[in-house]
C-alpha cells in the first residue's frame, strides 16, 4: 500500500470531485489501482481497487491508456490525452490528465478524467439526422473506430436481437448477424469511410434473429469531432422483397406453364367470382364430379353442397377469404350422381392491380380414402383404448399434418394436459425446439410404401416446462391408391434417466472430475478448431505447460483433502489469469496446459504478450488463497512452445513445451522458458 496517500487523505482531497480520479502503482508492465473516488467507480461501473488495468479495461482501450501512463513516467511530467468509450449504445468522450508520483523506487500515476461533450455542431447534426432515420423506413447503425457497434435504430436492434449485454466489448464482425463472408466486405467499407473516402451505395446482407437473410443497400459516412473521426454512420435501406420478387419473377416466367400443368394433374382447380359463381374449372373437376363444363360454368359453388356441414362452417370460410386470408379445411361434397366425396380444400383470394379481391382460386385434393380409414379406425377404437388405457408408454396418432387425433392417457398423466387440450393440437407443440425439427422431417418426408416404420428419439415438454426424453417407433400409413399419408402412429417410452446418464458420462469424458477443467480428450477435440481460428485471424498460439512448484509437500503436510482443494484453487487462478478465449486443461496431477490464443505472429510483440500473461498469473498466485485457515501463495514453472513457429503438430508442441519446462526447472523454479530459447525469469 502506498504511503503517498492514506485512504482518508485521498477521500478528503478527491472524494467530492465530480471528475473521476484514479491513483495507481506501476507493477511490471501494468498498473494496479490503489485508490479511486466515487466518480471513477460510476464512470467504469465497478470498484477496481486491487485490480490491474488489463483486468478492468477492454484490451483495445487498455493499450492506449498504458501507453500514456508509461509516457508520463518516462518524461516525468503531466500528460493530457483524449479518448472515446462506448457504453449502453452511446458515444462518450473523456479528457484525462496523468501526473507522475515517485516515492523511492516505486512509481505511481494520479489520473484525473473529465467527460467532454462532443462538438455541439457535430452532435446536433448527428442527432437531427438520426431522428430522421429512426422514424423512417430506413435503418441506421453507428460503428466505432474499434469496430464495435455503438448504436442501432430500435427496429434494426429488435430485428437482430441487439442488446447492450450482447454487443458490449464485441466487434460487429463477431456478432451473430454478420457471417464470415459479409464481415470481410463490411470491414473494407468501414475502413474506407474512416479514411473519409467517397463510397457509392453498396449491397450488404445480414442474418436476422429468426435466421432469415435480409438484403440492404448501404451508404457509409464518417462522424468526426474537432477534426478527429470517431465513428462511421451507416444508412441501410432494406431491399429483401425486391430481390425475392426478382427471383420469383424469373422462376415464374421460366416455369409457369409447367406449374399450371402440374397443379392441374393432381388437384381439382376452380375459379369463382366474389359471390361464388363458377368462372372456370380444370379437367379433373369434370372427371371427378361427373358434370360437364357447360353445366358448371355460371353456376354457384353450392352445386357441390352435400348438406353435411353446418351453416357456420361456410360462414367462417367466407369471412376468412373475403378478409384477404387463405382458407383451408376438409369439405364433404356431392357428385352429380349423388355420391359423397371428401376434399382437402384451399381457397386463395386473388387481387387485381388496385389491390382489390376480384376472384377466388380453389385447390382441392381428394381425401375420401383417408376418411374411410378414419371410419375403420373408429370401429376398432374401443379395442384400441382397452389395450392402451393403462400402459405407461406414450402412444399417439396424428394426421398427415401432425395434428393429434389420439393420445394415450400417459400424455395427460405425465405432461399435465387434459384430453381435450391434446386432441387437434399440433404434435410439435409438445416438443422442445430441437425435437420439433426432427418431427418436421418425419411429417414432410416423401412416402412411397404403404407402411414405414422408423426409430425416433424426441424430447417432450410438459405443461410446466419439464423435459421428458422418449424413444420409440413411428409408423406412417399411406393410401395405397393416392400415395398420400393417412396418419402417423408412434409408440414411445420414457428414457429421461438414460439421457441424463449419457449427458453426465459425456461431460466426464471431456472434463477433469476434480477441477472441472477440460481434460486431454477436450484438448484434442478443441485444438483443430482453435488452429482454424488462428489461421483466419492470422495470429499464433502458445502452449503453456505449467507445473506447480513443491505441490507434493501440500499433500504430505496437510493431507489429500487439502491437496485436492488446493488444486481446485490453483486451477481457478489459472482460469482467471488468462483470457476468455484461452483453453485451460488439467493434464494430470499438478500439471496444467494452457492454449493461449490471439498472439502476434511477430516474435517481439508476442514475447511482450506472453510476459504480460505470465506476470498476471504470478501476481494472482502471489495473492493466493486460504484453506482451513492456512494461507497458500504458490509458484509455478512454465515451459512454452509456439504454433506454428515451433511446430504445427499438437503432440510435438506438447513435447517441446514439456522439454522447455524441464530446462526451466533445472535452472530455477517460478520461471518460464520458451522452446529452443534462453530461459527468461
Amino acid at each position: 500500500m502506498s504511503s503517498v496517500f492514506s485512504v482518508g487523505q485521498f477521500e478528503l482531497l478527491f472524494g467530492k470531485s465530480l471528475d473521476a480520479v484514479f491513483f495507481m502503482e506501476k507493477v511490471h508492465e501494468d498498473y494496479r489501482y490503489i485508490h479511486v473516488n466515487e466518480a471513477a467507480i460510476k464512470l467504469i461501473h465497478m470498484d477496481p481497487t486491487g485490480k490491474f488495468v488489463g483486468q478492468v479495461v477492454p484490451s483495445h482501450l487498455a493499450q492506449n491508456i498504458l501507453k500514456n501512463y508509461n509516457l508520463t513516467l518516462q518524461n516525468c511530467e503531466q500528460v493530457d490525452y483524449e479518448d472515446y468509450t462506448y457504453a449502453e449504445m452511446e458515444v462518450r468522450k473523456q479528457h484525462t490528465s496523468t501526473i507522475p508520483v515517485i516515492e523511492g523506487d516505486k512509481q505511481y500515476i494520479l489520473a484525473i478524467t473529465k467527460e467532454v461533450h462532443l462538438n455541439r455542431d457535430t452532435e446536433d447534426k448527428y442527432l437531427f439526422t438520426r431522428s430522421l432515420f429512426f422514424k423512417s423506413f430506413l435503418s441506421s447503425i453507428v460503428i466505432s473506430n474499434e469496430m464495435t457497434l455503438i448504436e442501432a435504430d430500435p427496429k434494426f436492434a429488435d430485428d437482430y436481437n441487439l442488446k447492450p449485454e450482447i454487443v458490449k466489448d464485441t466487434t460487429i464482425f463477431d456478432l451473430p448477424f454478420v457471417d464470415t463472408k459479409n464481415a470481410a466486405i463490411l470491414r473494407k467499407y468501414i475502413l474506407l469511410a474512416q479514411e473519409e473516402k467517397n463510397i457509392p451505395s453498396k449491397m450488404l446482407y445480414f442474418i436476422d434473429k429468426s435466421g432469415q437473410t435480409r438484403h440492404y443497400s448501404a451508404t457509409f459516412s464518417s462522424l468526426s469531432s474537432n477534426d478527429e473521426i470517431f465513428a462511421v454512420f451507416i444508412i441501410l435501406q432494406e431491399i429483401t422483397s425486391f430481390i425475392k420478387q426478382s427471383q420469383a419473377l424469373k422462376t415464374a416466367s421460366h416455369g409457369l406453364d409447367m406449374f399450371k400443368n402440374a397443379i392441374s394433374s393432381v388437384a381439382d382447380v376452380l375459379f369463382t367470382s366474389l359471390d361464388g359463381t363458377i368462372l372456370d374449372v380444370n379437367d379433373r373437376v369434370i372427371q371427378n364430379t361427373g358434370y360437364q363444363r357447360e353445366e358448371l360454368i355460371g353456376q354457384n359453388h353450392r352445386i357441390f353442397s352435400s348438406g353435411y356441414h353446418e351453416p357456420q362452417f361456410y360462414e367462417n370460410m367466407w369471412n376468412t377469404i373475403k378478409s384477404g386470408n387463405i382458407w383451408r379445411d376438409e369439405v364433404c361434397n356431392r357428385k352429380k350422381n349423388g355420391d359423397l366425396y371428401w376434399m382437402d380444400s384451399t381457397i386463395i383470394p386473388l387481387k387485381n392491380v388496385q389491390g382489390e379481391i376480384d376472384q377466388f382460386l380453389s385447390f382441392q385434393y381428394n381425401i375420401s380414402s383417408q376418411k374411410r380409414l378414419m371410419s375403420e379406425l373408429h370401429k376398432i377404437e374401443q379395442t384400441f383404448r382397452a389395450i392402451t388405457e393403462n400402459t405407461n408408454d406414450f402412444i399417439v396418432i396424428t394426421n398427415r399434418c401432425g395434428l393429434i387425433k389420439y393420445a394415450s392417457p400417459s400424455y395427460t398423466r405425465k405432461l399435465g394436459y387434459s384430453h381435450d387440450e391434446l386432441i387437434g393440437l399440433p404434435y410439435e407443440r409438445l416438443l422442445t425446439s430441437d425435437s420439433q425439427a426432427i418431427w418436421q422431417d418425419v411429417i414432410q418426408q416423401p412416402h412411397t410404401s404403404a407402411i414405414q416404420e422408423q426409430k425416433i428419439e424426441l424430447q417432450l415438454r410438459s405443461k410446466s416446462s419439464a423435459a421428458i426424453w422418449t424413444e420409440g417407433n413411428y409408423t406412417i400409413s399411406t393410401e395405397l391408391m393416392e400415395q398420400e399419408v393417412a396418419e402417423i402412429v408412434m409408440v414411445s417410452r420414457e428414457i429421461t434417466e438414460r439421457k441424463e446418464l449419457e449427458k453426465r458420462l459425456t461431460y466426464l469424458a471431456y472434463h477433469d472430475s476434480l477441477t472441472h477443467l477440460g481434460n486431454r480428450r477436450m484438448l484434442y477435440k478443441e485444438f483443430p478448431m482453435i488452429v482454424e481460428r488462428a489461421k483466419e485471424t492470422e495470429t499464433s498460439l502458445a502452449i503453456f505447460y505449467l507445473d506447480g512448484d513443491n505441490f507434493k509437500q501440500i499433500n504430505d503436510q496437510y493431507g489429500h483433502d487439502v491437496g485436492d482443494e488446493f488444486l481446485k484453487c490453483f486451477a481457478q487462478t489459472i482460469v482467471s489469469s488468462v483470457r476468455h478465449d484461452d483453453l485451460v486443461i488439467r493434464f494430470g496431477g499438478d500439471e496444467f496446459l494452457v492454449v493461449v490464443t490471439g498472439l502476434s505472429l511477430e516474435s517481439f510483440e508476442r514475447m511482450n504478450q506472453i510476459r504480460h500473461i505470465i506476470d498476471r498469473l504470478k501476481a494472482q498466485l502471489a495473492i493466493g488463497w486460504e484453506i482451513n485457515n492456512v494461507h497458500f501463495s504458490p509458484t509455478s514453472t512454465i515451459g512454452i512452445a509456439i504454433y506454428p513457429e515451433n511446430s504445427t503438430d499438437l503432440d510435438e508442441l506438447i513435447d517441446l513445451a514439456d522439454q522447455a519446462l524441464y530446462e526451466a526447472k533445472q535452472t530455477s523454479k517460478n520461471s518460464f522458458q520458451l522452446c529452443q530459447e534462453t530461459q527468461l525469469k
